[in-house]
């Protein structure tokens, strides 16, 4: 039996202090909800997926007061990709063209952006962020997950919410702990080979 150390009461947990994570937890703290945020790691500063915030997610942005606010960070603005020819520079693809007060994209690296998230959630006073919380194991009582135990400073910890949200990526180990089995809705591979990507933030 491991020996926890404290346990604590919220009305929230969210595991995962990515993109999803962190904006649903700010957005909670907003309409008065308690909640605790467990990341793994100790900052935001590593390797992630996506650098880049669309346009559609600008205006998301600034719907709920925030996208000024992004914009006062140190970031690129990007038109679009322009192609160099025989006959001159051609973009095939222009965010000028759109109807939106953001016809660009703004490229800033992820870690900057979740620091400004968390910043931003830390205004609440009912807000608790945990870094270095290493969620290993779901704390469940007749089969209904009651919440999430995780070794951090000092030993093992305890979240007991009333919702326990699991936001620790594509790939979540809570979700395999707690037995969900994704529904694959994206076409295969072979039928997006050669189409591109975009590292934008999930």
């Amino acid at each position: 039996m491991d020996d926890v150390r404290d346990v604590q009461q919220t009305t929230c947990c969210v595991v995962g202090g990515g993109p999803g994570g962190m904006m649903l937890a700010l957005l909670l703290a907003r309409r008065g909800v308690a909640v605790t945020l467990l990341e793994a790691h100790l900052d935001f500063d590593r390797n992630f997926r996506g650098d880049t915030l669309h346009p559609a997610l600008l205006e998301i942005l600034d719907g709920i007061g925030l996208a000024e606010r992004v914009r006062q960070l140190r970031h690129v603005q990007w038109y679009g990709p322009t192609v160099v020819t025989a006959h001159g520079p051609f973009i095939p693809l222009d965010f000028r063209r759109l109807s939106t007060r953001f016809p660009y994209m703004i490229v800033i690296p992820q870690e900057k952006f979740l620091d400004f998230l968390a910043e931003e959630a830390r205004n609440y006073p009912h807000v608790r962020l945990v870094t270095g919380a290493n969620v290993q194991r779901l704390v469940e009582d007749d089969g209904v997950v009651r919440g999430v135990r995780y070794r951090g400073a000092g030993g093992w910890h305890e979240v007991r919410p009333l919702l326990t949200v699991g936001a620790d990526s594509r790939f979540s180990r809570l979700r395999h702990r707690a037995g969900f089995q994704p529904i694959k809705t994206s076409p295969s591979s072979s039928a997006t080979a050669g189409a591109g990507t975009s590292r934008g933030y999930s």
